[in-house]
């Protein structure tokens, strides 16, 4: 990732389950949206040259196979952005790569989650709506085997927005927020649990206090899931400051002067949550609480009266699916027999057996990572020539005198279909783009109009802003 796409992963920091900091992620900027972007950038640089096609809007309905049962292609429909009829095609291919995800946000009759873990269909998720297993049924369609299907993990911190507190798709608390020193309280103003211990102790711990899950350990999926409070000191925010601004620019986490605005905030009586406070300052000295935790960061300073505290709702989340299809150790996908499907790999949470019985935090990203690099650099590419048209018109455009524009100008292309934002003093033109976003086009949407700075800098570097041309200056 350093050396190919150019991502900083200058910083490392200790997540759940992790004795140490061991964890690669940028100085400045978000580590999937620094991952993700700088690829993107890459992948795009082929594009211009024409040794690559992207197909966006575009859905594959079927692999297709020779008479030796080799995957040779795909069949795949294409949305008509102006509503019209659909492209259906056939594209040949020697090798197709499945890259799809996992199956975590597919909560209806029939899908993979109700057949193997029907106790968790009510349960939110931080999976994206794209999660709903069409990568896996396509290899199953030609015979791939699953493995570990059973094994959907449950994250401990899922974001609770106050604004919508029902909706299933949950913005995920990042594990770092704990690492640096953030808290977890229940309803009683107590703490339950070692903070940095895995995400399955954690979220054992969270849904304990459902009396059915305690008995039987089996979560009963009429019962609600418990929310519980994200607390963190001023010391502890410094510490994930992309991530709090990020969060806060979100209205998942909000900031709170002084000890009495924390309880109000959590409303519970101020003894309650004091004396919480002052039993963990007690146990960091000690080096030990009673749960086991031995690393403490981000302790609140001495007098809670003046410390500022920031703090939100968070709850237990399906996160990450450890099934699906079986590979081996080069990303090949196998039948159930454990032969090698001629022609087809997969690569990140749509193949399965990778993690065990749950995956450590921090491994997500580098598993896609390590298997998209062995099954890209295995697969041969025939060398064309460039198709240079394109690239030539865009890499020598007319150097234009970039106009001013006035904040107010920027604010009339305020919708989906004409969407400005000013960062860091340029106006960029990102309608089209909103729809292309890793992240969904809403972040970007709800920005349309306004100058977006503040948020930007919460989540990416100014870097990544190189590849768009912006439309003025403010």
């Amino acid at each position: 990732l350093k050396e190919r796409v150019g991502v900083d992963l200058s910083m490392l920091a200790q997540l759940g389950g992790h004795g140490h900091k061991r964890t690669h992620r940028p100085s400045s900027g978000m580590v999937g949206a620094e991952v993700i972007y700088n690829i993107q950038r890459a992948v795009k640089s082929y594009e211009k040259t024409g040794n690559l096609q992207m197909l966006i809007d575009t859905r594959v309905t079927k692999l297709v196979r020779n008479e030796e049962g080799a995957v040779v292609g795909v069949e795949a429909v294409t949305k008509d952005p102006k509503g019209g009829e659909n492209n259906t095609q056939t594209i040949m291919a020697p090798n197709v790569v499945l890259a799809t995800g996992g199956f975590a946000s597919d909560r209806s009759m029939g899908s993979y989650l109700e057949h193997y873990r029907p106790e968790l269909m009510r349960m939110p998720a931080t999976a994206g709506e794209f999660s709903t297993g069409d990568g896996i049924a396509l290899g199953t369609s030609v015979g791939a085997g699953l493995v570990d299907m059973e094994k959907v993990q449950v994250h401990p911190t899922g974001w609770v927005d106050p604004k919508d507190p029902t909706n299933p798709g949950k913005v995920l608390s990042g594990e770092l927020m704990r690492g640096v020193g953030g808290i977890l309280i229940n309803r009683s103003g107590k703490r339950f649990c070692n903070e940095l211990g895995t995400r399955a102790y954690v979220t054992d711990k969270m849904l304990s206090h459902d009396s059915h899950y305690e008995q039987t350990q089996k979560w009963n999926v009429s019962s609600e899931v418990p929310t519980f409070s994200l607390v963190l000191s001023s010391s502890a925010a410094e510490g994930a400051k992309k991530h709090v601004d990020h969060y806060m620019n979100k209205g998942l986490l909000v900031k709170l002067e002084g000890l009495k605005e924390l309880a109000n905030w959590m409303d519970l009586p101020l003894y309650v949550v004091r004396d919480t406070l002052r039993e963990y300052q007690r146990d960091s000295v000690k080096g030990s609480d009673k749960w086991g935790k031995t690393s403490f960061s981000g302790i609140p300073q001495k007098d809670l009266g003046t410390e500022v505290f920031y703090a939100g709702t968070v709850t237990p989340v399906l996160h990450y699916c450890m099934g699906g299809l079986t590979i081996d150790k080069e990303g090949s996908v196998l039948d159930e027999d454990k032969n090698i499907i001629p022609g087809l790999h997969a690569a990140g949470e749509v193949s399965g057996g990778v993690h065990g019985d749950n995956r450590l935090g921090g491994n997500s990203l580098l598993e896609c990572t390590v298997f998209g690099t062995i099954v890209g650099k295995k697969l041969p590419i025939k060398p064309r020539q460039p198709v240079q048209q394109l690239s030539q018109l865009r890499n020598e455009k007319e150097k234009m005198q970039i106009p001013k524009i006035t904040i107010a100008e920027v604010g009339q292309h305020n919708s989906e279909e004409d969407c400005w934002i000013a960062i860091h003093g340029k106006v960029y033109d990102l309608t089209e783009f909103a729809e292309e976003h890793p992240a969904g086009p809403e972040s970007i949407l709800e920005l349309a109009g306004q100058d977006g700075t503040e948020a930007f800098e919460a989540v990416h570097s100014e870097g990544i802003l190189e590849d768009f041309d912006p439309v003025g200056i403010l």
